[in-house]
């Protein structure tokens, strides 16, 4: 079963589907300057501003909800789920202080359910979805109904009901077609996904063209990137090798592209500070205004010594990341090969909740596969297969047991 999951958060973010009818014009700018940030990968830049809109004392309790939610978005573009949560949570609290009790609990039911589908958490994504259905999504605004919609379609699908899946696609698609067409991939993407386990390839092929016409209409890259993924994996299933490893080369060209623009970002907000440093030297008459340039540029020296000491922690995070990763690929090879005194395997694979995905992960970590091979294999990218090593890892509870029978 193909669920791009990566991609499809990023995607889910793109959107930000919360822009309910009430919201204050100061949280559209503050939401506008966070969009425009986010898409240039300053993600400090964004926690940074919707964290002084939050610490102001003017700000009321429904501002600093949709404030909260706008961090919750910038972490999910991270990854970072306990953050994503936590800042939910915060956003809840404040919404409920407010005068808008039903439509806050609505609309944190919907992004809680889209962290548990990102996190393939699908019954508790279900359980919350049918609590909104059960109220007929009210409160939900257009796009976040067809997200939760598409969702429900995507359940459907994996429990191969593919008449009512295509019913919620549909009906997911009708809504993003006369409020946002932009993201409109997303959908196309898991029906492209249905119709090849369906074995219907000409309307697989017939779908992805049309949702790729999509992408370049509106310049959606991360929409491009995740169509082609969904490519690679369909027609490798299919045989059809040829057209699998030429999606596989689009999709891996254009990920890097897209990495590569995120480190250009990151350098861009300590080189952005640097320049409203000279403008303001520039600007002003150091005799007149020396107080308060010494007091800006020290505020500005100080935060591109935050931004650095960020720079400096993210580097060595990375690098225990990596670090951490070829510990949870030794353990699960060293664990996944013990053998009883019979010569049997002492580890039942059954016993835990993997996914079909993760079991071929696991035999090929067992065969001495490095991350570069297994992703080759498997025709995904080396960091699908870390995020899967991960939950393999957890699902064993290796780190607690000193052996596995």
């Amino acid at each position: 079963m193909i669920l791009p999951k990566i991609y499809y958060c990023l995607f889910l973010f793109l959107s930000i589907s919360f822009r309910v009818f009430a919201q204050p014009e100061s949280i559209k700018q503050l939401e506008k300057e966070v969009v425009a940030n986010n898409d240039n990968s300053k993600y400090v830049e964004s926690i940074v501003l919707i964290s002084k809109f939050i610490d102001n004392p003017s700000t009321t309790p429904y501002e600093r909800y949709h404030a909260y939610l706008l961090k919750s978005y910038t972490y999910k573009r991270l990854y970072d789920y306990t953050h994503v949560e936590q800042n939910l949570n915060f956003a809840l609290k404040e919404g409920l202080n407010s005068e808008h009790k039903n439509e806050v609990m609505s609309n944190i039911r919907a992004e809680k359910s889209f962290a548990y589908f990102d996190t393939h958490q699908y019954e508790k994504a279900l359980l919350v979805m049918n609590e909104l259905k059960k109220d007929n999504y009210a409160y939900l605004p257009p796009t976040t109904k067809a997200w939760v919609i598409m969702q429900e379609g995507y359940i459907y699908m994996l429990h191969k009901n593919y008449s009512e899946a295509e019913k919620k696609y549909d009906g997911a698609i009708a809504i993003l077609e006369k409020e946002e067409p932009s993201n409109l991939p997303n959908v196309y993407g898991k029906k492209i996904e249905m119709y090849h386990i369906m074995k219907l390839y000409d309307k697989r092929n017939e779908l992805f063209e049309k949702a790729l016409a999509n992408t370049k209409k509106y310049h959606k890259i991360k929409y491009e990137i995740y169509l082609y993924e969904v490519l690679a994996k369909a027609c490798k299933k299919s045989g059809d090798y040829d057209r699998a490893m030429q999606a596989q080369k689009k999709f891996d060209s254009l990920g890097e592209y897209y990495d590569s623009n995120n480190n250009l970002g990151k350098i861009g907000i300590v080189e952005n500070k640097l320049e409203i440093e000279k403008r303001i030297l520039n600007e002003k008459e150091h005799k007149k205004y020396g107080r308060i340039l010494y007091v800006v540029i020290f505020s500005l020296a100080a935060l591109l010594l935050l931004l650095y000491m960020l720079y400096k922690a993210n580097k060595a995070k990375r690098k225990a990341a990596e670090n951490e990763n070829k510990k949870i690929y030794s353990e699960i090879e060293k664990y996944t090969k013990q053998l009883d005194e019979k010569g049997n395997s002492t580890l039942d694979i059954s016993q835990y909740n993997l996914t079909e995905r993760q079991i071929e992960i696991i035999e090929l970590v067992k065969k001495g596969k490095s991350n570069k091979e297994i992703a080759a294999q498997l025709y995904i990218s080396e960091n699908t297969v870390k995020y899967h090593l991960k939950i393999i890892y957890t699902q064993l509870n290796i780190s607690h047991r000193s052996f596995i029978k």
